[in-house]
């Protein structure tokens, strides 16, 4: 089901609107972060934001209400006023949870307590703090786990599943391969292929 549909007019804004969804963690359907500005050349002016987090590029069609580039660019920016939102993984967020309950101590002791932590934490002792003070423009939420499909071919390399042209493939390349929730991966799993998880 598609969540946004995006009519740009040049190779900048095609650009732009990429970048913004890659930012919020968005991929290709095919599962690449790239710009594929080949699409752009060949005249799609079309950039979809379907409702499994995956990117796909279209020409000019009736069946979609695009946004232009300008609308969708002053949404971004009132959105971006909005609360900053964090990704971490599980364990962060519930250590972090655990120093924002500060059970049995004050606030500051509790962070005092977890400076090791909270500093070796990549997100920068700002924002963290800010979170733990109940600053409502910071947030932090769990990252959504990523699988991919892997198997052992004939020749006993490792290969995984990726799509080409919308149809499922297989590379040597694990950067390539399809990335996907769990259950999205599940679908497309067979008995020749194991389901691995991807590393943060």
């Amino acid at each position: 089901m598609t969540k946004t549909v995006v009519h740009v007019t040049t190779l900048e804004q095609w650009k732009s609107v990429l970048d913004v969804w890659f930012k919020q963690g968005y991929r290709w359907n095919f599962g690449s972060k790239s710009y594929h500005e080949g699409y752009f050349e060949r005249g799609q002016r079309l950039i979809r934001l379907i409702s499994n987090g995956r990117i796909l590029q279209g020409s000019l069609s009736l069946t979609f209400k695009p946004v232009e580039y300008s609308e969708f660019m002053e949404k971004q920016k009132e959105d971006s006023k909005m609360a900053t939102v964090y990704e971490v993984s599980q364990s962060v967020f519930d250590e972090l949870q655990r120093i924002k309950a500060h059970e049995g101590t004050s606030l500051i002791g509790a962070i005092t307590l977890n400076a090791q932590l909270i500093k070796s934490i990549e997100i920068g002792n700002k924002a963290i703090l800010r979170y733990l003070a109940d600053d409502p423009a910071i947030e932090f939420k769990v990252k959504e786990t990523l699988h991919r499909l892997s198997r052992v071919d004939d020749a006993g390399d490792k290969v995984y599943m990726e799509f080409t042209c919308g149809t499922p493939d297989w590379d040597c390349v694990k950067d390539n391969a399809f990335t996907a929730p769990l259950g999205e991966i599940k679908k497309w799993q067979t008995p020749a292929w194991e389901i691995e998880k991807v590393d943060d």
